[in-house]
């Protein structure tokens, strides 16, 4: 009877656990979720990089079945892509992802999302998911564009040389709240807040004296949609 119930335990252990592992690359990579791509590498003469880190950072793959991949990662913007390797000595690859992934990053949480702005098509991008709430959620819109500076930010050459400018990578990013089955691009102005329309004027009024409100800052923008979707709960 003893070794019986031994057996039950060590199954229910078994089943309980099973899925709470790291996969092989080879599996990652054959799972249907992720699709390995050329690593494209950025040694012109732009300055800053496109990464929202340029150093690989510990994080996981985490996939809707309950497998997980353990790898150091970064996320490239520009590219909407993920370069993970498995240890420091690795070579990188380039993934992409579908929806079934969600990819950690330190403290972030990134997944793939379908949204609309306004245009007549949707964007399909890569979000950090800040705070979902059952009416309200968060989310923060990483982009890197590639620009040539100002005319005016160039400084006159001292000499007959004129050295050609450099392109730039400049951010891009933008917070972005889903409500009602609808996407809002977040300015950083509180006059072009209220223009969208999103929350009752008096209200969003009296919050942001009260706490400070800051349009560019997580926690501040977390902390609202936290109260409006209590008030509309």
């Amino acid at each position: 009877m003893k070794k019986i119930i031994l057996l039950l335990i060590c199954c229910f252990c078994s089943i309980g656990f099973s899925q709470n592992y790291d996969i092989s690359p080879d599996q990652l990579l054959n799972s249907g979720n992720v699709l390995i791509q050329r690593l494209k590498k950025y040694e012109g003469n732009a300055k800053g990089n496109p990464y929202i880190s340029k150093d690989f950072i510990k994080g996981k793959l985490v996939f809707d079945n309950g497998k997980i991949y353990k790898a150091l990662i970064r996320l490239n913007v520009s590219e909407q892509k993920f370069e993970i390797k498995k240890d420091i000595n690795s070579t990188p690859s380039a993934i992409k992802i579908d929806q079934a992934v969600k990819v950690n990053i330190g403290k972030a949480s990134y997944k793939l999302h379908s949204f609309n702005l306004g245009s007549s098509t949707n964007t399909i991008g890569i979000l950090e998911e800040c705070l979902i709430l059952d009416k309200y959620s968060l989310f923060y819109f990483p982009q890197k564009k590639l620009e040539m500076p100002n005319k005016t930010a160039i400084p006159a050459p001292t000499s007959g040389y004129t050295k050609p400018p450099r392109p730039e990578w400049r951010d891009n990013s933008a917070y972005l709240i889903f409500y009602n089955n609808k996407t809002y691009k977040l300015p950083t102005s509180h006059k072009k807040m209220m223009d969208l329309g999103l929350f009752d004027e008096k209200l969003y009024k009296k919050y942001r004296k009260a706490n400070k409100l800051n349009l560019k800052n997580k926690e501040s923008l977390k902390g609202l949609i936290t109260y409006f979707n209590s008030l509309d709960s």
